[in-house]
């Protein structure tokens, strides 16, 4: 009877330790949960608002730690469980880079499996691609889906592929690659494609054109209308000397200010002048119109500054610097060109 008794006391001491550690590993469970769904929301965040995320140096005696510790250090003035986690083991933080891109990556695959659900939902599309090169000087091509869902026309991004091959055959092979490993009907189901006019891409018997709607019978081609209206705007300024000669100017002004004595005094003006964050002049491009507008509408808002800028390098007496100031200060008070 003793040993009965002794018996169910330990059964019943074993049973409260299992649910005391079922409990707490629950309890961890849940937390760990909280706290990666944090990481995930800020770096959502950062990623939406187009910010950066790490700093150059995120010891804890940092004065920046950059944008993503910081606004978890903020957090977890809030949150206990992000402060515990951030306090914890360092190998229990998932604030490294690599867990970055991880969780990253994770939400993008999120967001191209809705994308891809909306297609097949909408069963056709049409396809707009474009290469382009990233900050390490890499060829990219970027994928575009347009189609028509829940009522309305919708374009989505889709992917990046890094582009090994930039001939026709080679960015074929990248879009199919793409569509098929996203589970895309293309033969069928793709009925347009939109690209710039280079010839490797709109080729009419050789270009990506050519090679996509030999597999996609009904792929019809159409040639970028953005694009297309860039070239006309470009072309007709070219053909207007004074325009011409207008956006050169603006072109010398960006050169002159991006070197690094004008552009910290640049900066320094315009604190001086204006309040909020300073502005930066934009270099010109030749494919993009909407650079030029952007200039434009810089210079015009920032004329006084600019003229001030200048004024006080060609007082300077220093050489070249001082050379280029007096003559883009001559073109910008010159009668033939009214700025004000």
């Amino acid at each position: 009877m003793i040993a009965w008794k002794e018996y169910e006391r330990a059964d019943k001491a074993d049973a409260l330790l299992m649910s005391t550690l079922s409990k707490e590993h629950h309890k961890q469970i849940e937390e760990n949960c909280a706290y990666i769904k944090s990481l995930a929301e800020v770096l959502l965040l950062t990623a939406t608002q187009n910010i950066s995320q790490r700093g150059h140096k995120e010891t804890v005696d940092a004065d920046n730690r950059g944008n993503f510790l910081a606004i978890l250090d903020m957090i977890a003035k809030h949150d206990p469980v992000v402060k515990k986690k951030m306090t914890g083991p360092r190998n229990a933080k998932y604030t490294s880079h690599q867990t970055q891109n991880e969780i990253l990556d994770t939400l993008a695959e999120m967001v191209r499996a809705s994308i891809i659900n909306e297609v097949k939902e909408s069963e056709l599309f049409s396809l707009m691609a474009d290469e382009t090169k990233d900050l390490k000087k890499k060829e990219q091509i970027s994928l575009v889906l347009r189609y028509y869902f829940a009522g309305a026309v919708k374009e989505s991004f889709l992917h990046f592929e890094s582009a090994d091959r930039l001939d026709a055959a080679g960015l074929t092979h990248k879009i199919i690659q793409v569509l098929e490993r996203c589970g895309l009907e293309y033969k069928s189901n793709l009925i347009g494609q939109s690209y710039d006019g280079a010839s490797v891409m709109s080729g009419k018997h050789s270009g990506v054109q050519a090679r996509i709607k030999e597999v996609a019978k009904q792929a019809f081609y159409v040639h970028c209308n953005a694009h297309c209206l860039n070239l006309v705007l470009v072309d007709t300024i070219k053909a207007v000397p004074q325009a011409e000669c207008f956006f050169a100017l603006l072109q010398r002004l960006y050169v002159f200010v991006s070197g690094s004595y004008i552009h910290n005094k640049w900066l320094n003006i315009q604190k001086e002048m204006y309040p909020g964050a300073p502005r930066e002049l934009q270099r010109l491009s030749e494919t993009r119109w909407a650079c030029r507008h952007i200039a434009c509408h810089t210079v015009l808002d920032r004329l006084p500054a600019i003229m001030r800028l200048l004024v006080e390098v060609a007082s300077e007496n220093s050489g070249d610097r001082s050379i280029d100031a007096r003559g883009l200060l001559a073109h910008l008070t010159c009668s033939s060109l009214d700025f004000w």
